[in-house]
């Protein structure tokens, strides 16, 4: 650094915060009169009221303050820290002088603070350490944040936030009244560095709302990745070698599943509370070349009260689904890939249809989540309970309503239209990539036209796409690869191309939960006596197109129109073709009607 780089810096330290801030931009002069009052009224530091006011974020008021301390930054949600070094500092003495150690490296003992100018400090963790210490800054109220996370909450708080009851759930286990076996790891971390590993990979995950944790050894380290809002997250462990095996056969005792076979793969379960929260938590393990990869998938049992009119339906298709739910008997699907929110779907059927004068059975692989007053059954193909076996013995059971989790073969398929031939109203998914594509796979599997034809009621095929995060959302240019995609489409539209720019809000992703796009095709007398006669899937869509069906492609539309996601988002799900971009979304066919059709209302229908 030359004599005036040095110069520059030094006049930058001597700087006051508001005034670099100012200089910089980020605040008006007004602004930092009034958090000036604040600050001198509440105490709290300039920054942090800063941040308080909605002035600044978390990220640039520590870039600015580190650079006027001179001192590396850390951000505490992004950079895990080693919890196997944890005890290099006695948790009272952390809480205490406010700092987490996060690496060792030789004799260097890297520790987020969030006064690195206090040598008094320092040298308290020097002499306690023993190590060389290398402090980075970070915000006062993040590491008061994430002590917590990291020790457990203080035992004279007396809370137990921080804390995960893990309860052995294997698949023989008779959850008798005080049998289960439940882990208290606040206490067992004390001891076991991997517990405590294990501990704060599951609780990030929850934090940051994952759905699935990838744990995928490689050679000489492991990955963790976690999947939010439909995307793989890779996070920045710090794992050893050695600690590897250990963090995997910790999952797999868990889930009581057998530690010494590595050669199959194995499934298993954990139940987990968690800030009064059930989480179930499935369990994959799949042997690769460099060891075991374990897949969790977390299902929070109370954060999924699904309704229909929560789900992100346009009004127009939420009241075509509705009028469907209404038949007393025949076949509903809802399609889709894997991962595109089915299964949401239909637990926000059932709970629309419930009543207590009908009788609604389900059969499942696996149950994701319980429904009060439904009887919820799961197949076991171990024991020869599959959907054929299962669905014949529920239809003995005097139901109103049957929920198959997904029709899988054509014995299932036989069976289930059978019964919406005999009085029921059967709800089942279906893997397909649109709504007329599950009729060609009915038939494939070797239905009869007239049966399908007689039973099928409606059809939703539906995806998810990621909801730009509202903090951070901004106007851009469509990419060249954008305009190569759409053509000239994307100047007639006049949509708005936002994206999120990456916020702490949104863990710098732009994107911050997810909502549905759907098409629906409601089978009236046309369309049965279409399909009965063998005709194209053409002549089928261009019928469905006069009573209100329209593509994917449209309603992820609706959704860019009102701001909720991306272009980029629905483009990636709905992946229209060029039939689809020709198509005028202001003319008749493509505007969603609901006409009268031969609705046989459910006595019982809410």
């Amino acid at each position: 650094m030359d004599s005036t780089s040095r110069q520059e810096t030094k006049m930058a330290r001597r700087k006051r915060l508001g005034d670099l801030l100012v200089e910089r931009g980020l605040i008006t002069p007004t602004q930092l009169a009034k958090a000036l009052v604040l600050h001198k009224s509440n105490g709290k530091p300039l920054g942090q009221t800063l941040v308080d006011m909605g002035l600044l974020d978390s990220p640039t008021l520590c870039s600015i303050l580190g650079e006027l301390l001179g001192t590396p930054v850390v951000n505490l949600d992004a950079t895990f820290g080693d919890p196997l070094i944890r005890d290099v500092i006695p948790k009272e003495k952390a809480f205490e002088l406010k700092v987490i150690p996060l690496f060792l490296v030789g004799n260097q003992l890297t520790i987020a603070v969030h006064d690195p100018c206090n040598l008094a400090k320092l040298g308290e963790l020097r002499f306690l350490t023993g190590k060389e210490i290398l402090p980075v800054l970070a915000l006062e109220g993040d590491i008061e944040r994430h002590l917590g996370l990291y020790y457990g909450e203080q035992e004279d708080t007396g809370s137990q936030d921080a804390a995960i009851d893990f309860e052995n759930t294997g698949e023989d286990d008779t959850e008798e009244e005080g049998i289960a076996t439940t882990l208290d790891v606040e206490d067992a971390q004390q001891d076991r560095p991997v517990i405590r590993l294990v501990n704060l990979i599951i609780t990030r995950a929850i934090q940051e709302r994952a759905s699935d944790i990838h744990l995928e050894p490689q050679e000489g380290k492991m990955q963790v990745r976690y999947r939010i809002d439909g995307s793989l997250q890779p996070k920045p462990y710090a794992l050893t070698d050695a600690a590897v095996p250990a963090v995997i056969s910790r999952v797999k005792i868990l889930s009581q599943i057998d530690i010494a076979e590595k050669r199959l793969p194995q499934d298993g379960k954990i139940r987990i509370r968690y800030r009064g929260r059930r989480i179930d938590v499935r369990v994959s393990t799949f042997p690769t070349i460099h060891g075991e990869k374990v897949v969790l998938r977390l299902l929070d049992k109370e954060r999924q009260n699904f309704t229909l009119d929560t789900l992100d339906m346009s009004e127009t298709i939420l009241e075509s689904w509705k009028r469907v739910l209404r038949h007393h008997q025949g076949i509903v699907l809802v399609t889709g890939p894997t991962g595109s929110g089915k299964s949401s779907t239909l637990y926000a059927t059932l709970r629309h249809l419930h009543r207590s004068d009908v009788n609604i059975v389900t059969l499942e692989d696996p149950v994701e989540y319980e429904l009060p007053g439904v009887a919820q059954g799961q197949v076991q193909p171990t024991v020869g309970f599959d959907f054929a076996k299962g669905l014949r013995s529920i239809l003995r059971q005097d139901p109103d309503i049957i929920l198959v989790g997904e029709i899988r073969d054509q014995e299932t398929a036989h069976i289930a239209v059978q019964a919406a031939q005999t009085g029921h109203l059967v709800l089942a998914s279906l893997h397909t990539n649109d709504a007329l594509s599950a009729i060609t796979r009915l038939l494939d599997m070797g239905l009869p036209r007239y049966l399908l034809a007689a039973t099928l009621v409606g059809v939703l095929a539906q995806r998810l796409v990621r909801r730009i995060c509202p903090k951070c959302a901004h106007a851009v240019e469509p990419t060249d690869d954008e305009r190569l995609y759409l053509g000239p489409w994307i100047e007639r539209q006049q949509l708005p191309f936002l994206v999120g720019r990456g916020c702490e809000t949104c863990m710098d992703i732009g994107y911050k939960g997810r909502i549905g796009i759907h098409e629906l095709v409601r089978v009236g007398p046309e369309i049965r006596r279409l399909i009965a006669q063998g005709a194209p899937e053409a002549t089928i869509e261009a019928t469905a197109r006069e009573t209100g069906y329209r593509r994917l492609w449209w309603d992820g539309l609706e959704k860019v129109r009102a701001r909720l996601t991306s272009l980029r988002e629905v483009a990636r799900q709905a992946q229209p073709d060029q039939a689809v971009l020709d198509e005028d979304p202001t003319s008749e066919t493509t505007r969603s009607a609901t006409p009268e059709m031969d609705d046989a209302l459910l006595p019982h229908a809410p």
